[in-house]
């Protein structure tokens, strides 16, 4: 038993080793903390500013407000969409139906997401790509197996994506470089 405990105490001592030399890697810059001041509340805090800018909060009300900003709006759910819906090109491309499915349906909870954290969001997103049939189209194009089935249902979403951003007045992403590099497929077999 006095080996067990003498290895776990090993143990730990090699983590904290880890941890100390992986935090050596960045030089502290010497300036002290503060709190941004954009946001005037924070130094409502009572204790300093710190690296728990969390638990130092001074209640979870205030650790609420702190996550719901970080958590943000639909900007993040967006970026993660876009990044999967490439990974959907790419499945589309080498006719990898697993992995699109897999993309789409995380595509799918993302947008969910965003209804839930911009509500006046959600009738553009359900009208557009769920009740429309979109998002099950290219579901069900995914799983026939069908590669030119899931090309044009690819290219369907995409035009369903491009449209979605104009109703919420937010044309503008579509010049973004996901919009450029999803608009066609490489001839099959390439």
């Amino acid at each position: 038993m006095h080996s067990t405990i003498r290895l776990s105490a090993s143990c730990l001592l090699c983590a904290a080793a880890a941890v100390t030399a992986a935090q050596s890697v960045v030089k502290p810059t010497g300036n002290p903390p503060r709190f941004p001041e954009a946001d005037k509340r924070l130094t409502d805090q009572v204790k300093p500013a710190s690296n728990n800018w969390l638990l130092d909060a001074n209640d979870d009300a205030e650790r609420f407000r702190r996550l719901q900003i970080v958590a943000s709006g639909t900007d993040i759910p967006m970026w993660e969409i876009g990044n999967r819906f490439e990974e959907l090109h790419i499945a589309v491309t080498k006719g990898n139906w697993e992995m699109g499915v897999y993309h789409l349906e995380k595509m799918r909870d993302r947008m969910n997401t965003s209804g839930m954290k911009r509500p006046a969001r959600t009738q553009n997103i359900e009208a557009m790509f769920f009740k429309s049939g979109a998002y099950q189209n290219m579901h069900d194009a995914l799983t026939s197996k069908d590669a030119s089935r899931m090309r044009a249902e690819f290219q369907n979403m995409r035009g369903v994506c491009m449209a979605c951003h104009n109703a919420e007045n937010v044309g503008f992403l579509n010049d973004s470089a996901v919009f450029k590099r999803t608009e066609a497929f490489p001839p099959p077999g390439r």
